[in-house]
């Protein structure tokens, strides 16, 4: 994969990149750390972010401007690796005693292994993900 790849997960997408009008102070650094880069996202990000839409109900502008950001931000399929990584990923962190095993974090743990599979960094402002052996982050210096 070229090195300017940067998967991001749900929460990046939709404050950095989706949402121009976010309070989170997060958004500045994760918009420096993008600088350069083409973000893709995980299947589940994609469909977390269309059902949290469908869920609350939104109308015909909004969701025209979700299609239009999702359009432009490609999303990385599920394919065999990532389902090897998936369970290759959540073993390891069962046996580590890393919470991204538990079933609470299933959605993490697919981003996870879309990221682990392709080699991928991963931009996250979830600390789940840290110390996930053999995934790559991507994080401001200042962290």
């Amino acid at each position: 994969m070229p090195d300017d790849l940067v998967l991001v997960d749900t929460d990046v997408w939709s404050r950095a990149i989706f949402s121009s009008r976010t309070p989170d102070p997060r958004v500045a650094s994760w918009r420096r750390l993008l600088l350069g880069k083409q973000p893709l996202i995980a299947a589940q990000t994609e469909g977390e972010v269309r059902f949290g839409a469908l869920v609350k109900q939104w109308g015909t502008t909004r969701m025209t401007d979700l299609e239009s950001h999702l359009a432009r931000t490609p999303t990385v399929p599920v394919t065999a690796e990532v389902i090897q990584s998936f369970a290759t990923v959540r073993a390891a962190c069962r046996q580590a005693g890393h919470a991204l095993a538990d079933k609470i974090h299933m959605g993490d743990a697919w981003i996870a292994a879309t990221a682990h599979a392709h080699d991928i960094p991963l931009l996250s402002g979830d600390d789940i993900y840290r110390g996930v052996d053999g995934l790559r982050l991507l994080k401001d210096e200042n962290e």
